[in-house]
């Protein structure tokens, strides 16, 4: 079969929509920010996030639909962890950009603020490793904006990588059923 000069490879295919990707995903860090101080954005940021398995679904499909349907299981899958892999490039850029010069006390609030329903809600079954939380939160011992976005961009890698397999699983499902139609 002769490629058609508007295909694109995976890794292609995945920057592109990774750079749309990661712009929802900033997007999403926006709203999830703002929900600080207005709880409504709380509720715009979840249905965002809820929203991430149809936009890998869709994306996926596309990819499969200019590969006219013959775009294995495998190669769905390696697309999508690109896909997520180059998503998580953009919205850790934005992320670092936010926890260094917009709110460089936000990882230490957020921390603190765990620290304190942890305490209030008195689930820890080891009161010493809360103590020893606390302790370190006041002495300053808390990670660096740097390991915070690379923490996240290894979770946003490997549950994409996850739901990939299913998204991908889904998409060759649905034209094996679309070409058992025809």
């Amino acid at each position: 079969m002769e490629k058609n000069n508007t295909q694109k490879g995976i890794v292609q295919f995945a920057m592109e929509a990774g750079a749309y990707m990661g712009l929802y995903f900033v997007v999403k860090f926006i709203f999830a920010v703002l929900s600080l101080n207005y709880p409504f954005c709380n509720v715009v940021s979840t249905i965002m996030l809820l929203f991430v398995p149809l936009v890998v679904f869709f994306m996926m499909r596309k990819f499969s639909n200019q590969n006219e349907g013959g775009s294995y299981f495998s190669q769905l899958w390696m697309m999508g962890i690109l896909l997520f892999f180059f998503t998580s490039l953009i919205s850790g850029l934005a992320q670092y950009i936010y926890y260094v010069y917009i709110n460089p006390e936000y990882i230490k609030s957020q921390l603190s603020a765990a620290v304190t329903l942890l305490e209030s809600l008195n689930m820890t079954s080891d009161p010493s490793l809360l103590e020893a939380v606390k302790t370190g939160l006041e002495q300053g011992n808390i990670p660096s904006p740097m390991a915070v976005v690379i923490q996240q961009m290894w979770v946003n890698v490997f549950f994409g990588s996850l739901l990939s397999a299913v998204m991908a699983w889904l998409v060759s499902v649905w034209f094996k059923s679309s070409k058992t139609k025809k």
